[in-house]
Parts: structure tokens; sequence; C-alpha cells
């Protein structure tokens, strides 16, 4: 308001000195002095700092909260105002021409208030129509010619302003999608970290104590991965007898999330399996597991590849069921390796009686130890993008169980720093190396004391 009276007042006094008459001594000397002096300087610079102020003002306020549209429309409508009262008075002065001062405010304005480009162009465009009209209507000292140049000219106002709203509202755009990517990628990581220990909390414990030996090393490709390895003793057939130990190792087609889902469903089916026949055999299982796969997984295509075992302590007998699943490799005491090759198909290929699991049965004493892998294992490449395959790993397989000697306990830690030597940046695959051992015979041989059969147990 009191800038419109300042403008108004200044204007009709040099409007009235124009006409003539009886105030033109006094207007004259009362322009001179506001335009010339100390006082119309002070006044002029007292309102820039005042406009100036109000614009700062509420772009500190819009950084400290957020930005509603009604104090958009204030904002809009302060610059409007300001260019509206700048356009009357040179209307009024006979001297509208290139909107200098209004280009000036707008730029303030953008440097400061929070504006997209559109909404920079919106104060701005009605003012530089507005002003270009002025020009053509009221400024009779020009040629025609000359008012259109200037009033076509009037347009290069809007650019300054436009472009520093678009690059402080780039700048922010991009902050603001760096800040966001940072918060999800923070609780992306936090999610996949809970459920890489929910996932892994589904894996057996290893037994490094008794006469069997049970040790793994598990190293996914992303957070959580789709291998899995069950564990179960089942109970003995007859009292004094000790339980058969079961293992099956899973792995899921596909890597991260997707993999860990479809792991823990098929954790629900073992569960399920054991819980109803607790001497459930690896044909046994394999079947099972085979149909509920091609029931629910197959027609997603998803698949799984799966190795069965069963120790039977007491018989000291290994029994096994492949389902197009990596060789294992059973390291005897005398230093033979044997292979463990698939007998069956991948789980979900096929159903009924397509699917038979053709169980082998294996000698497995103390002194022997069964290794068994995930295909991450075989499919690492090194440098020159050469895979490792089967043999490589039954070398490595095999310079670890010499290396070890008479220890069977650090097999699978071994053969994974081997693998992990070998292969030539990040893991492609999840990996997991499992490792039993028959450390000693449970056997309890009988003795006689004093014509009485009684029992001894061997050491362990």
């Amino acid at each position: 308001l009191f800038r419109s009276v300042w403008l108004l007042v200044y204007a009709a006094l040099r409007t009235g000195a124009a006409a003539g008459g009886g105030m033109e001594i006094v207007a004259e000397s009362a322009i001179d002095s506001i335009r010339f002096g100390h006082l119309g300087a002070v006044i002029v610079g007292l309102l820039t700092v005042l406009d100036i102020g109000v614009i700062v003002w509420s772009g500190v306020r819009a950084r400290k909260r957020p930005y509603p549209a009604q104090q958009l429309l204030l904002t809009q409508g302060l610059l409007v105002y300001l260019g509206l009262s700048h356009i009357a008075a040179m209307v009024m002065l006979n001297q509208p021409g290139f909107p200098w001062v209004i280009m000036f405010y707008h730029v303030v304005a953008c440097l400061f208030l929070p504006w997209t480009p559109l909404q920079a162009l919106r104060p701005i465009v009605p003012l530089v129509i507005v002003n270009a009209g002025a020009v053509m209507l009221f400024r009779s000292d020009w040629s025609l010619t000359g008012r259109a140049i200037i009033a076509s000219f009037s347009v290069l106002a809007i650019l300054p302003g436009v472009f520093e709203a678009w690059v402080r509202h780039s700048r922010r755009a991009s902050t603001f999608g760096l800040r966001m990517m940072q918060a999800r990628y923070g609780q992306m990581r936090r999610e996949l970290y809970d459920a890489r220990r929910i996932h892994e909390a589904l894996f057996p414990r290893p037994i490094s104590d008794g006469p069997l030996r049970f040790e793994y090393r598990y190293l996914p490709m992303l957070q959580i991965g789709g291998d899995y390895l069950y564990s179960r003793f089942s109970p003995a057939r007859e009292p004094g007898r000790a339980p058969a130990f079961n293992i099956l190792l899973m792995d899921v087609t596909g890597h991260g999330i997707a993999a860990a889902l479809t792991v823990n469903r098929l954790y629900g089916e073992v569960e399920r399996l054991f819980a109803e026949d607790p001497h459930a055999g690896p044909g046994e299982v394999l079947v099972a597991l085979n149909r509920y796969v091609h029931l629910t997984l197959a027609t997603h295509s998803i698949y799984v590849t799966a190795l069965c075992l069963r120790v039977d302590q007491e018989a000291e007998r290994l029994e096994y069921a492949s389902g197009g699943h990596p060789p294992a490799f059973l390291c005897y005491a005398d230093g033979r390796i044997d292979q463990l090759d698939s007998t069956s198909f991948v789980l979900g290929a096929c159903a009924g009686a397509d699917f038979q699991p053709s169980v082998q049965t294996r000698s497995f004493r103390p002194g022997d130890t069964l290794v068994a892998y995930t295909d991450g294992a075989l499919e690492c490449r090194n440098q020159s993008g050469r895979m490792l395959g089967v043999k490589g790993l039954a070398a490595m397989v095999d310079s670890a169980f010499k290396a070890n000697g008479g220890s069977r306990h650090a097999m699978a830690a071994a053969v994974l720093a081997a693998v992990d030597s070998y292969r030539y940046g990040p893991p492609e695959d999840d990996t997991l190396i499992v490792e039993i051992a028959c450390a000693s015979s449970i056997r309890e041989p009988t003795v006689h004391v004093d014509g009485v059969r009684q029992r001894t147990t061997m050491p362990v």
C-alpha cells in the first residue's frame, strides 16, 4: 500500500507539472526534491528493501514448512501487485518501456521461492502482456515500429526468472529423489536384513559332537537366496537303537526374495511330511516334494533340485535320492571318492508314475565324509571365464580331504574357500556347501564279564 501511494503521488506530481497551472512551480520543486534529493533516494531504497524482504521472508517460511496452495497464490499475487503498480506509475508518467523492474522482482522471487517453471510463468506472463499493451497505447512519443519492437522484446523479461526456477526446481527434485531413494534403500536393507535373519533361522544347527558330525557354509548371491538345508533325526524304530539322520538339500530356481519365499513354502511342506511320517525315506520324501512342486510351483516356472540323504548309524549305511541335484562326493577313509550322481528328474518337471526316485545305497563308516553342495559352487567362473564344473570341484574336495588328514570337521569351510578363491568377481549364484562326517562307530560291542553278557560304549 505504501508503494502504491508513493508511486501515485510521484506520478500525480509529474503529471501536474507537465500540465502546467498554478501549482506548476510547487510541483516541479517537489518532484525535483523527491527525484533528485536524498529523501527520494531513501524512499526508493526502503521500498526496494521492503519488497525484497517480503519475498525472502516468504521463501524462508516455505523452506521450514510445506508450501500450500494459499501461500503460492499470495506470493504470486504479491509479484503481480508490484508489477501492476510499476506499470500504472509508468503510464501516468507516459514512460512505459521494457519491464526491467518487473524482471528484477521476478528473478528475485524465483531465486527465493520454491516455484516450479510453470508456477513462475503464471505471474510474469500477464504482467508482460499488460506492459506491452501499455507501451503500444500510451508511449506516444515513439513511432509505431519502435513501440512494436519494445513490446515484442518484453517477452524476454520472462526468460531469466523462469530459467532460474527451472534450475532450482531441478535441483530440488534431484535432492528430493535422492533422499527418497536413500530412505527407501535404508528401509529395504533393514527389511532384507530381517528377512535374511528369519530365512537363515530355518537352517539347522551344526553338529560338532558325537559319532556323526554335520557342518555347512552358506554364501547367498544377494541378501537372501533360494538354497535351503533341512535336517532331522528320525526316532529309533526299536528301543536302544540309534536314530537315523535325515538331510535334505534343496535349490530353488531364481535368486533373491522370490526364491526365499519359495523356500519358506517348501520348509512348511517338509515339516508336514516328517511330522506325518518321521521314518520317511529319501525316495518317499522326493516323491511327495515332487508332487507338491508340480502342483503349486511348476505353473509359475519354478522348479527345485533336491538331494535327500538318510544316514543309518547302526547299519553304517547311507541312502540317498537326488532329483536333478549336482553330484555329491563321498570321501572314504581309504582316500577313495565316490560321486553320487542324480537319480531322477528335477522336482516339478513331471508327475505321477513318471517320477521315480531310484534310491541308492552306500556304506558310510567311521572316517568317511560326504560333501554336498548347490550349483553355485559349480558355476563360478575364473578371470578367463572358465567355469569350475564337476571335475574342478571334485579336485578341490579331494585336496581338502587329504589336507585335513584325520580331522574331517573343516571340509565345508575349506571347499567354500577354494571355490571363492577360484571365482572372479562377485557370486553369480547362491552357494551352499554341506559336510557330513562319520567320526566313529556308534555300535556298542558285546563283552563277557564273569560269564554275563554286557554292553560297553566305544569312545567318541
